[in-house]
């Protein structure tokens, strides 16, 4: 036992740094060779263009089976995500994951116009639901970290005001942008790393983007991919060989 004891004291601090980023239990790929295990796994969502009104500004809300199939679809080995001119928001696609230092492997490539949507989710105390606590949005020319605050300060008049219509106190906003030239139709690699509240970015094998989320150190429940962008046609996002990792908690 004293021998075990004086090894790992004489470990060196590179070493210790190294378990600290390996992955644990928990931690899954998915390369979009498998149709079936794709419609297990994941699950989509979208707003239709139909049933806009002033209660769904965005439109009809579906998931699951009920999803436009032209939303995502496995097309050569690859996942390829559309969005549609006639529709107000982005369709999106969801896997769970559990764990709360995370690691997010994929390749992603975009149309000119287009965009591609990363998003975590957990129990968000700040607008006090089961939502996003960190994402991000890439377009050819930037990267940008996106998060979620309250419209109106909690217990305020004006929270309650909000309330009482029915309206989610909730406000999205850019927080921090870094310009970085991505060019469209080819493939990228991107590393998504969020420990505690801290999120780095590595784009193509460098660091593209940091930013202290405001919430990000919460247990994770799901992550989210999503295609975008502004065209009069429809744009394809694609993505391939996910992979997330649950980190073991810095020591």
């Amino acid at each position: 036992m004293q021998t075990i004891l004086l090894i790992l004291l004489l470990l060196p601090a590179t070493f210790l740094k190294s378990t600290d980023n390996a992955p644990v239990s928990g931690s899954w790929s998915d390369d979009f060779s498998d149709a079936a295990a794709f419609a297990v796994n994941w699950r989509p969502y979208g707003f239709l263009a139909t049933g806009i009104d002033a209660k769904h500004p965005l439109g009809k809300t579906v998931s699951g089976k009920d999803a436009r199939p032209e939303w995502w679809q496995i097309v050569d080995g690859a996942l390829r995500g559309q969005c549609f001119p006639e529709e107000k928001h982005p369709p999106g696609l969801r896997r769970a994951i559990s764990g709360t230092d995370i690691r997010l492997h994929c390749r992603f490539k975009m149309a000119a116009k287009g965009q591609i949507g990363i998003s975590i989710g957990g129990p968000n105390p700040i607008v006090e639901r089961d939502f996003n606590v960190a994402g991000l949005h890439i377009r050819a020319d930037g990267i940008t970290a996106w998060d979620n605050d309250v419209l109106q300060p909690k217990g305020s008049p004006q929270a309650a005001e909000l309330k009482a219509k029915g309206i989610w106190n909730r406000k999205f906003f850019y927080a921090k942008t870094e310009k970085v030239q991505i060019a469209p139709d080819v493939w990228h690699a991107l590393v998504l790393e969020l420990r505690g509240k801290e999120l780095q970015v590595t784009l193509n094998g460098k660091l593209a983007l940091t930013y202290t989320t405001l919430c990000g150190d919460v247990p994770k429940n799901d992550i989210g991919l999503q295609p975008g962008g502004k065209s009069q046609k429809p744009l394809a996002s694609w993505f391939d060989d996910i992979r997330v990792e649950l980190l073991r908690a810095k020591q």
